[in-house]
């Protein structure tokens, strides 16, 4: 029994036997059989269309598109298909291309516009995609999630939300900061009050009432205290009555507690045991100077014996990245623990807080010490300039030292560290505020350019007041300052070498700058202690010599000991400027060899008699190092501060 081929399977056949871009012709056979009356039944299947004619007169086109869609050429591909289908509109193989070639460059482009976008957002927290967004987005990925898995996505997605104002500022109306001190109290405003109390040979006790009466004071007071039945003369007249207490307690070794609306008097040794002292917390605005420290580097371990006892001593050296002496406290630390003796307190670097436990005059006092200690740190910004410059440069700028003065001639109130005035630019100025000089500025860069002068260096850095500071730039080298000759013998001969010994030096080349400020108490003057210094021309010498020599003593082998040299410039000094002045050091001179050879052409290159037409000239030229330093004030938001001059 034969049946009919279905209509799909009948499309499958006829998609195998059709190329992409022709057709060949297909057969198929299938034995002949005669039809049951049950497929009588069946109703014949529809007749298909014919396939369509397809003409194979654009294959070269066709395969130079395809070669430059292969190649990555999208754009290319698109106009030639686009020029194709103008010229055969209703080819169906010309129709396919374009369709294709036209549809999977738009989605390349959409893809790689679709990157874009994902890496601008990336690098922007506010366009990053939530989770909800990459794993729900259905319409784009085809995903279709359960709503458990849905609901499990909102809840992370609530709970990793990062609040609106992340990685932004905002401002508020004022720091978390302020001294809390300790509240006065009713009776604190009494005791300022005056008193005027004259009495002879009578007892304390007597003494306190009727300051009591005559002030309105509240005293509570045992009456079997040994100090009340003291006796002493008083003679005061427009005295405080905290005054006269303060008095009265160190003489009587009595402690008097401050309340509200009463005074309460205790004997000293008892004033801790009665509940009087109260804590308090101090958040102070300013930071604390501790140690730059890193982990311990070194420890070192010294042991001691003395008989049957044995004493071991640990020592730790840690490593400070910032080398400026600060103490292992800092000053607010020690002040307290010097003066506020016999109470409780504890410091949080972390929070700056200051937590405190003692009577309320104890907390005074160390609100005293938090009020002084807890004020901005004075800071001075630093400007140096390492210059070399030519001698007629050097002439050029005017500056002139002080030499051949005779001992007891007459001497000027002028400035001699100043510019000089004879000098061709006729610069009528001193060394003071010469980094802040327009016009001398201007010289400088000028005579810079000329190729008479080179900036070695400039550096720049704030210091805090009275702690040190450096600055380096060059290159660091490292040797061996002992070394251990190591023989070895082999067949009659010896063959030395060297055994490097202990730790390498370092050796620092460039310019460097150590520096001290220390700011005077009128704000205005500012004392340097300063040490430039540039160290260049570093070179390894030879330092000895050793040979190896075999039976006969004939050397067979020599080596060199070299060690660095180098050429150091450099001052160490202290001088005062005022803030915004400019300190210039130098004058240290060096000289540089040159070499010129002048020559009759052709007969100066002729052998033996050539040297009598040559001429050689060494010339020497001087230059000049000069050091500008600049000290100028700052306040903690960046500003130059100059204070004026005291009243």
């Amino acid at each position: 029994m034969a049946l009919s081929p279905h209509p799909l399977r009948r499309l499958l056949l006829l998609s195998s036997c059709a190329g992409l871009f022709g057709w060949s012709g297909c057969q198929s056979t299938s034995p002949s059989a005669t039809p049951s009356a049950r497929e009588a039944a069946v109703p014949p299947p529809l007749s298909e269309p014919p396939p369509p004619s397809v003409s194979a007169a654009y294959n070269d086109e066709i395969r130079a598109i395809l070669n430059q869609a292969r190649a990555g050429d999208w754009i290319e591909a698109e106009t030639a298909a686009a020029d194709l289908k103008r010229i055969a509109p209703t080819d169906p193989a010309v129709d396919r291309i374009h369709t294709w070639v036209m549809t999977e460059g738009q989605r390349r482009r959409d893809r790689a516009l679709e990157t874009e976008f994902r890496q601008i957002e990336a690098q922007d927290s506010r366009f990053a995609n939530k989770l909800s967004d990459v794993l729900l987005d259905a319409d784009a990925r085809s995903l279709d999630l359960p709503r458990s898995l849905r609901g499990a996505l909102d809840d992370v997605e609530k709970a990793s939300n990062i609040p609106e104002p992340y990685g932004r500022t905002i401002e508020r109306s004022a720091p978390m900061v302020g001294l809390a001190e300790a509240p006065a109290s009713q009776m604190d405003e009494v005791l300022k009050k005056t008193m005027t109390l004259q009495v002879d040979d009578v007892t304390l006790e007597s003494i306190i009432f009727t300051v009591g009466k005559s002030t309105g004071i509240n005293f509570v007071a045992d009456r079997s205290l040994p100090q009340f039945q003291r006796k002493l003369s008083v003679n005061l007249r427009d005295v405080p009555v905290s005054q006269f207490l303060d008095f009265v307690a160190r003489q009587m070794d009595l402690h008097f507690e401050i309340g509200e609306n009463l005074v309460w008097i205790v004997e000293a040794k008892d004033a801790k045991k009665s509940g009087f002292e109260e804590t308090r917390f101090y958040r102070l605005r300013r930071g604390f100077i501790l140690p730059a420290h890193f982990v311990p580097t070194e420890i070192s371990e010294t042991r001691v014996k003395d008989k049957d006892k044995e004493t071991i001593t640990n020592k730790t050296v840690p490593d400070s990245f910032v080398r400026d002496g600060a103490p292992a406290a800092p000053s607010i630390d020690q002040a307290i623990k010097q003066f506020f003796a016999g109470s409780k307190y504890l410091i949080d670097y972390e929070r700056n807080i200051i937590v405190a436990t003692g009577t309320r005059a104890q907390l005074r006092a160390i609100e005293d010490i938090i009020r002084e200690f807890d004020r901005p740190i004075q800071q001075v910004l630093i400007e140096a300039r390492f210059i070399t410059i030519s001698e007629s440069a050097f002439q050029q700028l005017g500056v002139n030292w002080e030499t051949g003065r005779a001992l007891n001639a007459p001497r000027a109130a002028v400035d001699y560290t100043g510019l000089g005035t004879n000098v061709g630019l006729g610069l009528q100025k001193t060394f003071t505020d010469v980094m802040g000089d327009d016009s001398l500025t201007a010289t400088l860069n000028a005579i810079e350019q000329s190729g008479e002068a080179q900036t070695l260096s400039a550096p720049r850095l704030t210091v805090v007041n009275n702690r040190p500071a450096s600055i380096r730039d060059g290159l660091t080298q490292y040797f061996y300052e002992e070394y251990t000759v190591s023989q070895t013998i082999l067949e009659n001969r010896s063959t030395s070498s060297l055994v490097p010994k202990g730790k390498p030096t370092k050796l620092a080349a460039g310019v460097s700058l150590d520096v001290l400020a220390s700011i005077g108490g009128d704000g205005r003057s500012i004392m340097l202690a300063l040490n430039p210094v540039v160290s260049q021309d570093v070179e390894l010498v030879t330092f000895a010599t050793i040979s190896d020599l075999d039976e006969q003593g004939r050397v067979v082998n020599t080596f060199d000991i070299k060690l660095p040299q180098s050429r150091d410039q450099e001052i160490a000094t202290r001088v005062i400027v005022q803030s915004g002045e400019t300190v210039v050091m130098g004058g240290v001179i060096e000289n540089e060899q040159s070499t010129f050879t002048e020559s009759v052409p052709i007969l100066g290159k002729l052998p033996l008699i050539g040297a009598a037409f040559r001429t050689k000239t060494e010339i020497s030229k001087p230059r000049y190092l000069l050091i500008f330093v600049t000290a100028t004030l700052l306040s903690e938001t960046g500003e130059f501060i100059r204070y004026g001059a005291p009243t």
